[in-house]
Formats: C-alpha cells, sequence, structure tokens
C-alpha cells in the first residue's frame, strides 16, 4: 500500500491507497442508496452536508485535529466569478521568470514608502495550449492565495494584462492544475 504526503491550502497531510479506496466505496454505496431512492447520483453538497454531519457530530472519533472544526465549515465554492472581488487586481503583477527560466510568475507589488519588495505569489510552470484547451499548471507560493483567486490572477494579470489575451480566441478552455495538490478544474475561457 502506497501511502504520500501532499498539501492543500498550506496545509500538509498523508494519504494513501487505503483511506481513499474506502471512501470510495462508502461512495458508491451512498450514491447506490441515492439512485435507488431518487433515480440520481448525489450532489457534492449532499455528500459534504453527510460528511459535516458525521464529522461535527464526534471529530475526535474520526480526526486529529479536530480544534477549530465548526458546523458548515466545509465549503463547496460554486460560483467562480465571486472570488475575484477578493482580490484587488491593480496589487499584482506578472513576469517571466529569469531564474528559473521559463516560468511565470505572478507577483504582489512592493511598496517603496513601506520599503516593501515585490512577493512572488503562484509560480506558472505550465502554460501549454493544446487543441483548444490551454493547460496551466501552477503553485501558489504564500498561504494567503486561494485556488479561486490564484486562477483569477492568472486569468486577468497573466492572461489578459501580460499576454495581452493572446490565448483568448485560441482556446475554448483552460484547465487549471495546482501542481501541489493535484487539484483541477475546467474553466470556459471562450465565454470571459
Amino acid at each position: 500500500m502506497a501511502w504520500e504526503e501532499f498539501e492543500r491550502n498550506g496545509v500538509k497531510g498523508i494519504t494513501g491507497d487505503q483511506p481513499i479506496d474506502e471512501l470510495a466505496i462508502a461512495l458508491t454505496e451512498i450514491a447506490s442508496s441515492y439512485e435507488d431512492r431518487f433515480s440520481r447520483k448525489p450532489t457534492i453538497i449532499e455528500i459534504m452536508w453527510a460528511m459535516e454531519t458525521v464529522l461535527s457530530s464526534n471529530p475526535k472519533s474520526y480526526v486529529s485535529d479536530p480544534e477549530g472544526l465548526k458546523y458548515g465549515d466545509i465549503i463547496v465554492k460554486r460560483d467562480y466569478e465571486a472570488e475575484s472581488d477578493d482580490v484587488d487586481l491593480t496589487e499584482y503583477e506578472a513576469s517571466a521568470g529569469i531564474d528559473p527560466p521559463g516560468y511565470i510568475f505572478v507577483s504582489r507589488r512592493g511598496s517603496s514608502q513601506k520599503n516593501l519588495p515585490p512577493i512572488d505569489v503562484i509560480k506558472i510552470t505550465i502554460l501549454d495550449l493544446r487543441e483548444r484547451n490551454l493547460v496551466c499548471e501552477y503553485e501558489i507560493l504564500t498561504k494567503d492565495i486561494s485556488d479561486q483567486m490564484a486562477q483569477t490572477l492568472i486569468l486577468s494579470v497573466v492572461l489578459d494584462e501580460f499576454y495581452d489575451r493572446y490565448f483568448h480566441d485560441k482556446a475554448d478552455n483552460i484547465d487549471f492544475i495546482n501542481a501541489k495538490s493535484h487539484t483541477q478544474s475546467t474553466v470556459s475561457y471562450a465565454s470571459l
């Protein structure tokens, strides 16, 4: 059985074949129950509600770090555009990496008045057009940037400003891949 470390939203953890397989079995049984009763699979929010209910009933029975767990804290965020309201795009800029070459960086602008240097917050390791899909693999370099914020910054600061919308008429979708957490999401680029 393989076990591996991972990082998600700046928090490290360990996972492996056994917990993933057991969760898959449980989800398969839940899906089957929903199909029997409602002729459909459950929604993500229904799965998360059930997980919250179980976790919050007796968190110490299930997790080693129950401190700070509040009912309703596991959130599925569907409103992609709303996250951009949380980011002041004027505070960020994109640049081509010199060391290492080939990467694109998104940096929080520094302040000469406060004597603050620019801080790299995102490193884009792959930006590749594959047929009509733009593949964008990135790493978040600071803890205050979420996946949604990173994607908003990449869309605006990198693709719109740095590349001057070069890919807009060449790609229908963007596949965002977080290199650290291995999460992936696809966004319709044609509609943006």
